[in-house]
């Protein structure tokens, strides 16, 4: 069975990169309490008056795990979608 975690942001205001960056480490830790093959954050651009061309984009970042503060497990890819 695959096993995949999506995690969903709402941005309205403020930082895009500080969304990010709490929504990676929360999807991360999904990811790993699930085992999880493959995960994804999702940020739906609320603000008014930005076009569509400027919400859609896509990229992948890369995010070390360390287990219970333990020596680092390696990395993990999530791939960021705006929407």
């Amino acid at each position: 069975m695959q096993r995949v975690v999506i995690e969903l942001k709402l941005y309205r205001k403020g930082s895009l990169d500080a969304l990010i960056a709490e929504g990676l480490t929360q999807t991360a830790d999904y990811a790993d309490k699930a085992g999880a093959d493959e995960a994804h954050l999702v940020i739906f651009d609320r603000r008014p008056g930005i076009a569509w061309e400027d919400k859609i984009w896509q990229r992948s970042e890369t995010v070390s795990r360390t287990p219970d503060g333990g020596s680092d497990a390696g990395a993990r890819t999530i791939g960021v979608w705006g929407c």
